[in-house]
């Protein structure tokens, strides 16, 4: 079985985790709206706010999916859920999304929703 996922920051191509995902199927650049970034240090944090986040989606299998979630501390630090992004070609697809889970209040917002650091 084969899943998606939208990725954000460091498992964007080109970013420090993204060897994890060095099998995968890349579909393309895509967009997710009702979302903030949150600058966590090295790495960024998403939250439901009025922005639009920027990032990749990729096709992964099951064996894949556990080790994002590994990675990225799924049910602790994030929660994956299901959401729907938009693909440069306009359509919609519904990927799994990580979604940080701890405050953001002393964190500086990414205003573009795009995270550069690598």
């Amino acid at each position: 079985m084969r899943y998606l996922v939208f990725v954000y920051g460091t498992l964007k191509k080109g970013f420090r985790l993204h060897r994890y995902l060095k099998d995968a199927k890349f579909l393309g650049k895509a967009c997710l709206s009702g979302y903030d970034m949150y600058d966590l240090g090295w790495y960024p944090g998403i939250v439901p706010g009025p922005g639009t986040v920027y990032g990749e989606v990729y096709e992964i299998d099951l064996k894949t999916l556990f080790i994002l979630d590994e990675v990225e501390d799924e049910g602790q630090e994030y929660e994956r859920k299901i959401l729907p992004v938009k693909l440069e070609d306009g359509k919609v697809v519904h990927a799994f999304v990580y979604v940080y889970k701890g405050p953001v209040e002393n964190k500086l917002k990414v205003k573009d929703g795009l995270w550069l650091k690598k």
